[in-house]
Parts: structure tokens; sequence; C-alpha cells
């Protein structure tokens, strides 16, 4: 019995590396193209795109770099902006509306859970031309701030709801023993809970800060910018596309993305984990 306890463990353990390291070359496969066709010609890629380019060329690298349409440079800087301060206001917002919600029980709280449950039921993407409209009206339309601004709206329901069940499993006790030493309710949520709540910031920020990273329709239609995405759809035309350029666009989106990771690998896994257990 228990050698068949032992087999049966072992085929458990065997079947998940195996679907791990399935899951693994799928993940991988796509930066690898990316990777390689960006140093090939388009001929190339249309004959052999899973082949190592021998010799390697360096046109499209040098063609995007330098592209009289579109400036990697402009490409980066508003793509960076719209991640970095839309991911910020977005949970600095998020953190405290969640706060709120699993501490406060009155009318209130409750009709901003619907309100925001409601959210999550309506993506942004089918809003767009009412949204176009009303950007048109108030001076936006075409601007970093009021695509910033269409990005946190579009995230800030699902960074609530996930700070607020993460914030329900913080015990109450710790905010009681705070406030018998004269803390009050800001200094509270600043010292007590917000450390406490890291890995779901964490996760939260992950989700979120790639999510308008790689979005391509948005910066496209509203804010009408061209980001790192957008830069790859310029290389693909009507009759012919530029397949070197377009993995060289690729390849440049996804390089900062893989640095990032790599420095702060640590962080990553664990805010993904712990906040998915507690979150």
């Amino acid at each position: 019995m228990h050698s068949v306890v032992n087999t049966k463990t072992r085929i458990q353990q065997w079947a998940a590396r195996l679907l791990i390291g399935m899951l693994a070359v799928l993940t991988a496969v796509p930066l690898y193209l990316a990777f390689v066709n960006a140093f090939k010609s388009t001929a190339d890629i249309t004959k052999s795109p899973l082949s190592i380019p021998i010799p390697p060329t360096f046109d499209n690298i040098t063609k995007v770099l330098n592209s009289p349409n579109v400036h990697l440079g402009t490409m980066y800087f508003n793509s960076i902006c719209i991640a970095f301060f839309g991911t910020a206001i977005c949970l600095a917002v998020s953190a405290l509306a969640g706060y709120y919600l699993s501490r406060v029980k009155n009318k209130i709280s409750k009709s901003l859970y619907v309100y925001f449950l409601f959210g999550l039921m309506v993506p942004y993407v089918i809003v767009y031309v009412p949204l176009v409209t009303m950007f048109k009206g108030s001076g936006f339309l075409g601007t970093l701030p009021g695509l910033i601004l269409v990005f946190v709206s579009g995230s800030i329901s699902f960074s609530v709801f996930m700070f607020e069940g993460y914030v329900r499993t913080i015990p109450v006790e710790l905010e009681e023993a705070a406030i018998l030493d004269g803390a009050g309710q800001f200094e509270i949520f600043a010292k007590v809970v917000l450390p406490l709540i890291k890995p779901c910031t964490t996760t939260v920020a992950i989700f979120i800060g790639l999510s308008m990273w790689n979005d391509f329709l948005t910066p496209l239609l509203i804010g009408q910018k061209v980001t790192i995405t957008v830069g790859i759809y310029t290389a693909i035309g009507p009759y012919a596309s530029d397949w070197g350029s377009v993995f060289a666009y690729v390849l440049f989106a996804t390089v900062p993305i893989v640095v990032i990771y790599l420095l702060a690998q640590e962080q990553f896994i664990s805010g993904l984990t712990v906040g998915a257990v507690k979150g």
C-alpha cells in the first residue's frame, strides 16, 4: 500500500513538472520569436520565423531608431508616463476606497460597493464613443492627463475590490490599539494598514501597470498618443507589413518589462502569491 501511494505521488509530481514545463515553453516562445526575428529581414522571417539569424542584421533596429515618422524616445516617454502615473493614482485612490469599504458599514459604503461592482461588469472599451465626445468638449482629447484618467477609471474597480478583500483579513484590533494611543484615522491607515497591505499593493501594481503598458486601442483612439504599442501598429501597412520593424518594436516594448522583472523578481513573486491567497 505504501509503495502504491509513493508511485501515485511520483506520477503526480512528474505530471505537475510536465505541465509547468509546457507552460514555460509556451511563455518562452513569444520572447524567443521577438528576439530572433528582430535581427532578421522580413523575407527571412516569412521564410523561417523560428530559425536563428546567422548572421544577424541590425537594419531593423537602426530603422526603428531612425524612423522619421515615430520617435522611439517619445513612445517610451508616453508609455512610461501612462504606466507610472496611472498606476500611482489608481493605487492611492483604490487603497483608500478599499479601506473605507472594508471598515465602514453604512448605506453610503454599500452604495459605493455596488457602484464599483458595476465598474467591473462594464469594460471601458465599450464606452470609447461617449468618452471621445466628452473629452472633445472638455479639452482632454489627445492629452496625456486625459489618457491617464481613462486608464485609472478603467482599472480602479478591480483595484478597489482587491484592496477591500485584503484589508478585511487584517485584524481590527491593530487599529483599535492605535486609536487608544491617540492616532487619527489617516495616521492609522498610513502607519498601520498601509505597510500590512504591501503584498496586495504589489499585486495590483503588477496587473494594472502591465495592462496600461500593453494597451493599444486606448492610446490610439482616445489619447491619440504614440506609445510603444502604437509604434508596432505603424510598421503594419494596409497591403504589406514590415515584419522586421514589427519585431524590433516588440523587442523594444518587451525589454523594459523583462529588465524590471529581473531586478524586482522576488517582490513580484511574493506579491502575486501572497496577494492571491489573501486577496
